[in-house]
């Protein structure tokens, strides 16, 4: 009887873990690391190591030279997901801070990732040809 439970607990937990593991949403107090790919999306990753893509509402200039992005989040906690609406911070010499809304966040697929590689691999060869 106790090794069927014991199986049984073993089998649910092997089942939820992966599901676990891919987070839904970005939590605000989680970020471990940025990658800006331009000036209005950045991939976000978490300390679990999952990548969200970010994409902002404008242009943020000078957001790919930046070493350090703050984040605001309306959220209550620091378990609060980011979301639509909260803001990327950066800061500019003489200028102060610069807000720049999130307009959408997304878990970064394989083939999000993908596309954006085909897109930077585009925007290359056609720089090239000039």
């Amino acid at each position: 009887m106790k090794k069927t439970i014991l199986a049984a607990v073993a089998l649910a937990t092997l089942v939820t873990a992966p599901a676990y593991a891919q987070r839904s949403c970005l939590e605000f107090g989680q970020i471990y690391n940025w990658n800006a790919l331009d000036n209005r999306t950045l991939i976000v990753e978490d300390n679990w190591h999952n990548k969200f893509r970010m994409a902002l509402m404008g242009d943020c200039p000078g957001l790919t030279f930046k070493e350090r992005v703050g984040f605001k989040s309306m959220g209550a906690t620091s378990m609060s997901c980011m979301s639509a609406g909260d803001d990327v911070i950066i800061r500019n010499f003489g200028t102060g801070g610069q807000r720049c809304p999130i307009r959408q966040i997304v878990p970064y697929t394989a083939e999000l990732q993908k596309a954006d590689a085909d897109a930077a691999a585009a925007k290359k060869a056609a720089q090239d040809q000039h």
